[in-house]
């Protein structure tokens, strides 16, 4: 992602680059300037006027309206005096005031008309720049073919000027850029390269260079990226463009994830942007900077920090309120993120949002659709208004009674304009509030509607368990109870010890059962205390293990254990004892007679691995796929016939959660299974 990439078209450097330094200087003086105008005006031909309506256009330019009414005086007066260079121009003049204002369409239409009237005045120049512009606003309403071929006629006419040459190039370059043909692309920057060489045109080879580093990063060609992001950088350093070299800078720093041994290198030349950025006063490019270093974190796994950096990162967009794309792909990494981490609750709100501003997206177009029609409708009423105070200007002197009238009906028509436009934009905004109380209520419909269906699931697990799971036990206690109690001298030693064996096993279901039906309970009314502390392993595992023994020599299964005696963890002592009675009992359950069954533990970064392997049954792909969910169908007997509920797992689940951790299954079927989690070593800081 290359996230700076300067967005001025080289074609437009001629036109605009000075345009905005000067526009403070030229702001202050524009009104007395306009004054004397207006003064000289008064007293010159019509002819005179041309020029003078073309000076006053160009003064208030920062005023698209009233610039706008007095290029269309000029233009009249050009065709009725038949002036040929001032026609043309005023028609020129038209298109760029459209073509400032983002009217594309409009622009091109003025652009077309011009072109003629320069052709007659065999003006090569100016028609090279109508075709630029041409090829520009194409550009800019993704009409990739058409822009292509303003610029080619363009360059036809510019054989003699390498400058325009050049531009007109790159901008080509650009068009293939966007379509994806990247090396049509990097042909034409290339050949723009070569001609700012021969006429040694510093700034714009530094801004090719940059479009070829551009070009090569889509391409996934880093290498070649790094070169070119590096000359651009020296050249924008040898002509002091601080700002466009903070701009290489982080285009470098976001091609360096590319290779996995950069990554570090990536975050430093974040840092170094950042720091041109303070200098040049641009805050509002910290979200990107942090952006950027949140992904190169979370390609290193540093979850934790990649998170802080996203973070800031969407405090900073919406302090500076940035573009919603800049949101859209913070939340998108937040999700990822999360969900890597296994917080898979926290991934899924963070995706709601990615999608949510990616609909705000649409509906911030859609605004600034209704804006420009806005903007329209006002710049016409402008032009109306001026023209109604020039034509009462030249009849001040022979008829002052009608021009008090006109202006009393010039501002009750302006105050009923207004209204009209209030009136308007109200309805406009209490409809967009009324649809974001409609939204808003959806939402939290759709949020009890999921919140209902997993209690529904839960509820309807409970009467499973109470109805078939708890009752089947009790059944067999019962039974062969009864027996005992009545025909106890009529059955042999052995068929007694086999009675025994049998209600011995199903009070253990029992009990367990119970068990986890009382822990589960607690944790979903709230009442389930959380008291993380730093445990040795060695006593969550002897305590966990201490009340199966009975159950494993019962089948011959054989416990091993794999750990390092001074092993802590850093996690709720009691939970952690259930999810490993719970895994190491459904191991015993499931493995076949004369089997094993191995707990190994070990320290990976800031985390303890956990793994319980049996050498039982194993478990289908589909079933994994199914295990942990409380609406599971997932539920099987063990190798000598025991019961089994399905709820120790989701408690598993719950508590693993809750202790900062993950649990996941890996089994073949046949060949046994091991379950799998993790918890934190130590506290975090």
């Amino acid at each position: 992602m290359n996230i700076f990439v300067f967005c001025i078209l080289p074609s437009m450097k001629r036109h605009l680059l000075f345009f905005f330094a000067s526009l403070f200087v030229f702001t202050s003086l524009a009104q007395k300037q306009t004054d004397s105008l207006l003064h000289l005006c008064e007293k010159s031909t019509d002819i005179q006027k041309t020029n003078i309506y073309f000076q006053l256009s160009r003064l208030t330019i920062q005023d698209s309206a009233l610039s706008n009414a007095y290029n269309k005086k000029a233009y009249q007066l050009a065709l009725a005096n038949n002036q040929l260079p001032e026609l043309a121009k005023s028609v020129y003049y038209s298109g760029k005031i459209c073509f400032t204002s983002r009217n594309f369409t409009e622009a091109i239409k003025f652009y077309e008309k011009a072109l003629p009237l320069f052709r007659q005045l065999s003006d090569t120049m100016n028609m090279t720049t109508c075709y630029s512009y041409i090829g520009i606003s194409n550009f800019n309403m993704s009409k990739s073919k058409e822009a292509i071929a303003s610029y080619l006629e363009g360059l036809k006419l510019s054989k003699n000027d390498p400058d325009y040459s050049a531009e007109l190039l790159a901008n080509i370059g650009l068009v293939h850029d966007e379509m994806d043909n990247f090396s049509e692309a990097i042909r034409y920057f290339r050949k723009a390269v070569s001609l700012n060489q021969s006429i040694r045109d510093t700034g714009s080879l530094a801004v090719d260079y940059d479009y070829l580093g551009a070009a090569y990063a889509r391409m996934k060609i880093p290498d070649s990226a790094v070169v070119n992001y590096h000359k651009a950088l020296h050249y924008f350093k040898k002509i002091k463009r601080t700002d466009r070299y903070a701009i290489s800078l982080s285009n470098i720093a976001t091609v360096f994830p590319n290779y996995p041994d950069s990554l570090d290198k990536a975050i430093n030349y974040f840092n170094l942007a950042w720091k041109k950025f303070q200098e040049l006063g641009w805050l509002h490019y910290e979200a990107d900077i942090q952006h950027g270093i949140g992904k190169v974190l979370a390609k290193q796994g540093k979850y934790d920090e990649a998170i802080s950096s996203y973070k800031k990162s969407i405090e900073l967009a919406f302090r500076f309120k940035r573009e919603f794309l800049l949101k859209k792909q913070i939340y998108q990494g937040l999700s990822e993120a999360y969900q890597k981490k296994g917080n898979y609750k926290l991934a899924f709100e963070n995706q709601i949002l990615y999608a949510q501003f990616n609909d705000s997206a649409v509906q911030k177009q859609n605004f600034e659709q209704i804006a420009n029609l806005e903007k329209q409708y006002e710049s016409n009423r402008k032009e109306n208004e001026i023209i109604q105070l020039q034509a009462k200007q030249e009849l001040t002197n022979i008829q002052l009674a009608d021009n008090k009238k006109l202006k009393i009906l010039g501002f009750i028509v302006s105050i009923l304009l207004l209204g009209l436009v209030m009136v308007i934009l109200f309805k406009y905004f209490e409809k967009q509030k009324s649809n974001d109380l409609l939204e808003e209520k959806n939402k939290k419909i759709e949020k009890s509607e999921n919140e209902l269906r997993l209690l529904n699931s839960a509820k309807n697990k409970f009467f499973t368990i109470i109805a078939h799971d708890l009752k089947n036990p009790f059944h067999t206690v019962m039974g062969f109870s009864y027996l005992l109690s009545k025909d106890y001298d009529h059955f042999t030693e052995d068929e007694r010890r086999k009675f025994a064996k049998d209600i011995n096993q199903s009070t253990n279901s029992i009990f367990r059962l119970l068990q986890n039906l009382l822990e589960w309970s607690k944790s979903q009314t709230g009442r389930l205390l959380f008291s993380p502390i730093e445990v040795e392993f060695k006593r969550i595992l002897d305590n966990s293990v201490s009340v199966l023994h009975t159950l494993a020599e019962q089948k011959n299964i054989r416990l091993k254990h794999t750990y390092n005696s001074d092993l802590m963890i850093f996690a709720d002592p009691s939970q952690i004892e259930t999810v490993l009675r719970n895994l190491v009992g459904n191991a015993i359950k499931f493995t076949p007679e004369h089997g094993t069954i191995e707990i190994e533990a070990f320290k990976t970064g800031n985390e303890v691995l956990v793994s319980v392997t049996d050498t039982g049954i194993g478990l289908s792909e589909e079933e994994i796929q199914n295990l942990f969910h409380i609406d599971s169908k997932v539920k099987r007997r063990g190798t000598n016939n025991e019961d089994g509920s399905g709820l120790g797992l989701i408690l598993c689940k719950e508590f693993v959660d809750k202790n900062s951790g993950t649990i996941w299954a890996e089994s073949i079927t046949g060949q046994g299974s091991t379950f799998k989690f993790t918890i934190p070593a130590e506290a975090a800081q």
